[in-house]
């Protein structure tokens, strides 16, 4: 099997048997795939409007509190309530993109366009890149919110005595 020829100039030259072919099993295993994406974007959805009503019934409980135990702080409440509401809107980006690169794979496939191959190959892309950012921000902020722990207990004056 002969591979790319790359010239001097850069440009690529191609043997038609080093082009990639989709074959049946490959076109029926992306299908199937994308029948599992559009599964796992809809439960997405789900939990965005999930994560949407407990935020607003933790803001609305907010500014409850004072009246119903004085003890404990409104604080906590819109603190939380803004965090679910921060959750749900992080969410929203990968499921656009999760239809996005449903419809383009599915439209690749069907018509057998290279632009809507180079499309879902765009946003699937976009969702990695997404995804590891946050979870690179996520291991970031949990360490500072350990570290912060450790430090206001180390600090508190329980702890010593």
């Amino acid at each position: 099997m002969e591979e790319n020829n790359i010239t001097s100039q850069g440009e690529v030259n191609q043997n038609p048997e080093s082009l990639l072919r989709v074959s049946p099993k490959m076109k029926e295993s992306l299908l199937s795939s994308m029948n599992w994406i559009q599964f796992f974007v809809i439960l997405c959805c789900f939990a965005v409007v999930i994560f949407t009503i407990i935020a607003i019934v933790m803001l609305a409980m907010s500014s409850f509190f004072p009246v119903e135990n004085p003890d404990m702080s409104p604080l906590i409440m819109l603190c939380m309530g803004l965090l679910y509401l921060v959750v749900g809107v992080v969410y929203v980006y990968p499921i656009i993109k999760g239809f996005k690169l449903i419809d383009h794979t599915r439209k690749a496939l069907r018509a057998g366009t290279n632009s809507d191959f180079e499309a879902s190959a765009d946003d699937l892309h976009s969702i990695m890149k997404y995804c590891g950012w946050l979870t690179i921000i996520s291991f970031v902020l949990y360490i500072i919110f350990m570290i912060a722990i450790v430090l206001f207990a180390a600090m508190s004056p329980s702890f010593l005595s």
